[in-house]
């Protein structure tokens, strides 16, 4: 018995002895400091010198002509950012990445954003088939996503760090339905682009349009960059639809319309806004086919709101003699609802961030609305203008709000 207890109380000392080394031999800055015979609780982790949040943008491929603006929307929220401050006491810096309007780019951009560069959240991405291609990245790494501009209902069930700043073409598919109707069509071609934006677009379109009296009589699916899609549309040029339902992207609109024509298709277009920008009069000949077109596009709920007066005057002062492009006020929005959201969470991590953001878009006003989000990550509500294209320009000439739509001609 005396021997063992011999041994218990070597190794006891032995024990202390070794402790109190560690102790001594502990960095300095880590661990518990002395003050005073009193331990200190542990200090926080310090914020970062600079915090890097993502842009996902298609600065090549069918939306290059979308992409360069909606960057320039974030560029503005950038400045207007450090300008008051930074976050957390650090400057922000945007890190650009092109998703080339391609879901496999995309994908490869967001996973090099997120593994490589570490940022906790991200404005994009565009393209509802980019988005949708970057969520299972973002919500595996707990990286909050917040597009700009994707709208296919299907983005609502991407995840809980999946966010947008505009509504679901849950939406907008029944203005295109009513405005389609109001214009006195009952014979519908419906010709989308064959991904998640145009398949989710022609299902809400088909529901409200059939439901209301119409009828879609030749849907056609077309591929991106095919370059040659007269066989689509002779299956329309041999229907009686009476109008065109468009929703597509500027590079192959421009052909599709080109080519419509030269087959002597004369139908009038109802196009989404994927086209409704003035890029597409760059195209030779097409300010002359797309006369008198008309097309729906989300709206500021008010072009004179303080918020959008400051996005406004921010963007012309960065870019003098420019005008913002379609998308460049939402991504403006996305930018800055994150970093309203990193400051409330009190830090830049992605699950503090997107625990924050519900909380802070209520009654967030944006320079393009109300940016409530539901439990989804969905705004709740949105307005849009009817836009007709006339001498190489888009004029409005409607407007949806709260459900009823308005032509002023």
């Amino acid at each position: 018995m005396r021997s063992s207890s011999l041994v218990l109380i070597s190794l006891l000392l032995l024990g202390i002895l070794s402790a109190g080394c560690a102790q001594k031999e502990q960095p300095a800055g880590e661990g518990v400091k002395e003050t005073g015979g009193e331990p200190a609780a542990t200090e926080a982790p310090a914020a970062p010198a600079e915090i890097e949040i993502g842009v996902l943008m298609p600065l090549s491929g069918n939306l290059a002509p979308f992409g360069e603006g909606m960057v320039k929307g974030a560029r503005v929220a950038e400045a207007e950012i450090n300008e008051k401050g930074g976050l957390l006491g650090a400057k922000v810096k945007l890190i650009v990445e092109d998703t080339a309007t391609d879901p496999a780019k995309a994908a490869e951009a967001g996973n090099k954003l997120i593994n490589v560069n570490g940022v906790q959240a991200i404005v994009g991405a565009a393209a509802s088939s980019s988005t949708l291609a970057v969520a299972p990245a973002a919500e595996q790494n707990h990286v909050v996503l917040v597009s700009p501009a994707s709208t296919s209902p299907a983005v609502t069930d991407a995840g809980d760090y999946i966010f947008r700043v505009v509504a679901s073409d849950d939406l907008q598919g029944k203005v295109m339905s009513d405005l389609t109707l109001q214009q006195g069509y009952k014979k519908a071609a419906v010709l989308v682009v064959n991904n998640d934006y145009g398949i989710a677009f022609e299902k809400v379109f088909k529901e409200n349009f059939e439901a209301a009296g119409g009828s879609v009589v030749v849907t056609v699916e077309f591929d991106e960059n095919k370059g040659d899609y007269r066989t689509e549309l002779g299956l329309i040029k041999n229907s009686d639809a009476e109008m065109i339902m468009f929703v597509g992207y500027p590079q192959d609109g421009s052909v599709l319309i080109k080519q419509a024509a030269e087959l002597g298709i004369t139908l009038p277009w109802i196009s989404a806004e994927g086209i409704a920008s003035e890029e597409m009069f760059g195209y030779p000949g097409l300010s002359e086919l797309m006369e008198g077109m008309l097309l729906t596009k989300p709206a500021p709920q008010d072009v004179n709101s303080p918020e959008y007066k400051n996005f406004l005057d921010r963007f012309k002062a960065m870019y003098p003699g420019e005008e913002p492009g379609i998308y460049a006020d939402t991504t403006y929005d996305a930018t800055m609802i994150i970093a309203a959201a990193i400051e409330a969470a009190g830090a830049y991590d992605g699950e503090k961030i997107k625990d924050a953001l519900y909380e802070v878009s209520k009654g967030y006003k944006g320079a393009t609305g109300d940016k409530t989000m539901d439990e989804n990550g969905d705004i709740i509500g949105q307005d849009y203008v009817i836009l007709k294209a006339t001498g190489g320009t888009f004029e409005t000439v409607g407007t949806w709000v709260q459900g009823t739509l308005t032509m002023n001609e």
